[in-house]
């Protein structure tokens, strides 16, 4: 194929050659050749005459692997071209050091583009640069997309040109709608590469494990992963009620904290085990539980000094769970702080996550803050609210009642 040629002034952005609607990727289809300046000199001049004209030839600078600036001339090891900027073609250097200047075609491939530069000349212009996918979450090998309705018919191409462009990667998936309905993980194809789920994470020094197929990892909370472990004290005893395979449970357990790490999910509970031994976290300060995040809550005896809540989608659901916790219970037991996360509306975020724990506390609560986490979607924002548990709230006899007649119905109906 004879690639296309383009004869251009240096200030013009050098772009691909469009090929829109491409859905099967032809990489001989982006080769461009751009006629450009250049000097033909001494070789032993090259470093002075560069240095005097700071880098000679900046056109190619949005490249992701550029053209050589300075390249043989011919079988001649005496002389040297050198690529330039329009704007030194009359520099006087060039002549003084018995210099040249000419105009040479260079050769851009596949390769020397950028994955939004390829991705943006297959694109329709129907889809705007915003949606040009450029971003995406690594979990080790695996790039992991969440691609639009718009993107759905460039989508296996979407993930060859970021295969190509990224060679630690060995498999590209998208997030699908479906969300299982149990275990809150999305069910995912592959756009391109190997059909290997099974990677490690690297998060601040702790590895983690996983089938990422079977649950839920997010690579983008880390720096909210150590906040909160940050804010937790050393020697705290943490309820981590939707632990998953331990981004929380396992650095707060090696800071020396008592944490009790739980997921319904099995294979995050299994994970969680291996990426304990995996990371020789010490066992006097972690126990692993696989059940309901309620009966967590329920069947500890003893003080609580945080419990984590990490399930936005749904944590709220679970903070009945604190009404009538201590009665019955010994005395001096101090109320927990609990981070609670939530979706929020953008519009107002803060009071949407208060109002939502207030709702599900059955009582008026101060938070002692609301972080705003991260946005999740165009219009939501993943928040983090901190609050103390009100005593009204743990001592709740009427609670407590109504817990005891629902055991006490399950009891007899299996009697029955």
């Amino acid at each position: 194929m004879v690639p296309a040629v383009m004869e251009q002034q240096s200030t013009v952005e050098i772009k691909p050659p469009r090929n829109i609607d491409m859905i099967e990727l032809d990489r001989s289809k982006f080769d461009l050749t751009i006629r450009c300046s250049a000097a033909e000199v001494p070789a032993k001049s090259c470093t002075k005459i560069m240095k005097e004209l700071n880098g000679a030839c900046s056109r190619f600078s949005d490249l992701q692997f550029k053209p050589k600036i300075v390249m043989p001339c011919g079988t001649d090891n005496t002389r040297k071209i050198i690529l330039l900027d329009d704007k030194h073609r009359s520099n006087n250097l060039i002549q003084l050091e018995g210099g040249s200047v000419t105009d040479i075609d260079v050769k851009i491939v596949y390769r020397n583009w950028s994955a939004s530069q390829i991705l943006r000349a297959i694109l329709p212009d129907s889809i705007d640069d915003s949606e040009v996918v450029s971003g995406f979450e690594v979990i080790g090998h695996i790039a992991h997309l969440n691609l639009r309705e718009c993107h759905d018919k460039y989508k296996f191409v979407i993930g060859q040109v970021i295969l190509d462009k990224n060679p630690f990667l060995k498999t590209v998936v998208n997030k699908l709608k479906t969300i299982h309905s149990e275990y809150r993980y999305f069910d995912m194809e592959v756009l391109a590469g190997e059909h290997n789920f099974i990677t490690t994470a690297i998060e601040h020094k702790i590895k983690f494990t996983m089938d990422f197929s079977k649950l839920y990892w997010n690579s983008r909370l880390g720096s909210e992963h150590k906040r909160i472990v940050d804010l937790i004290p050393v020697g705290s005893t943490v309820l981590d009620m939707f632990c998953g395979i331990g981004p929380f449970a396992l650095p707060l357990a090696r800071k020396k904290c008592h944490v009790h790490a739980n997921d319904l999910n099995p294979e995050s509970y299994n994970y969680l085990l291996k990426n304990i031994t995996l990371n020789k976290i010490p066992q006097q300060f972690i126990t692993c539980h696989n059940q309901d995040g309620r009966e967590l809550i329920r069947n500890f005896d003893g003080q609580i000094d945080f419990v984590l809540m990490n399930l936005p989608a749904s944590a709220t659901e679970f903070l009945d769970v604190f009404r009538g916790l201590y009665c019955g219970r010994k005395s001096g037991l101090k109320p927990p702080t609990v981070f609670c996360y939530h979706f929020a509306e953008m519009t107002s975020p803060e009071k949407t996550s208060t109002e939502a724990v207030i709702a599900k506390l059955g009582c008026q609560v101060l938070p002692d803050e609301v972080h705003l986490v991260r946005k999740t979607a165009p219009k939501t924002w993943m928040t983090c609210v901190r609050f103390v548990v009100p005593h009204s709230v743990l001592y709740d006899e009427s609670e407590n009642k109504r817990i005891k007649l629902d055991t006490e119905k399950s009891e007899n109906s299996i009697t029955n």
